[in-house]
């Protein structure tokens, strides 16, 4: 009986300390999702009390036929043609971190509070295409208000990607988008300096 309680004992513990070590894990990796996001974000929060972000990752950036930014070949091409303070993209990229990032940025990602800094809203998608439908609605029909106009840019929001950290979290990539009357979008890539998210590498894919 006695060495049956010790076993189970045992067991208890261990079970106690895998899921310390589940949840240590789940926690760090929110908290490293919260400081690169702080860091993209960074001018976007220094002007603005409250910045909005959907809730849901974007994965549709990946799929646009007219920038393929997927397709391994032009991404491999890209990474020999761009330059970092005299180095290719190539040399800090490999072809096994492209794979990661196309494959990571298509899969279902929800943001949750604890992975993006207090100034920043998590927003329904649904909400914000609907804003921005009716807007693109009344440029076509060419009856856009001055109100429409403010409207949009008063409820301007950012969609980024599932945040992809690359060669044991030495470097992170995140596809960033800017919707508002003037629309951006750009590939970001981040490398981790002590505590610190630098980017190294602001590629924009469309202005509009």
């Amino acid at each position: 009986m006695e060495r049956y309680f010790v076993i189970s004992l045992r067991s208890i513990i261990l079970c106690i300390v895998f899921s310390l070590v589940g949840c240590s894990s789940v926690k760090n990796e929110d908290l490293e999702i919260k400081e690169l996001i702080t860091t993209v974000l960074a001018r976007k929060i220094s002007i603005s009390d409250t910045v909005k972000v959907s809730m849901k990752a974007d994965a549709e950036w990946v799929q646009n036929p007219l920038l393929k930014p997927c397709n391994l070949e032009s991404f491999s091409r890209l990474r020999s043609i761009i330059k970092i303070e005299g180095k290719s993209l190539q040399s800090i990229l490999s072809e096994e971190d492209l794979k990661k990032i196309c494959v990571e940025s298509e899969e279902d990602f929800i943001f949750s509070k604890k992975m993006v800094p207090q100034s920043v809203k998590l927003v329904e998608q649904n909400y914000l295409d609907s804003l921005f439908a009716a807007y693109t609605l009344s440029l076509k029909n060419q009856t856009v208000a001055s109100q429409q106009f403010e409207n949009l840019n008063a409820n301007a929001y950012i969609r980024l990607s599932k945040p992809i950290f690359l060669q044991k979290g030495k470097f992170a990539f995140i596809y960033y988008s800017n919707h508002s009357s003037e629309s951006s979008s750009s590939l970001l890539v981040y490398e981790k300096t002590g505590q610190k998210w630098e980017l190294i590498l602001s590629f924009p894919l469309l202005i509009s």
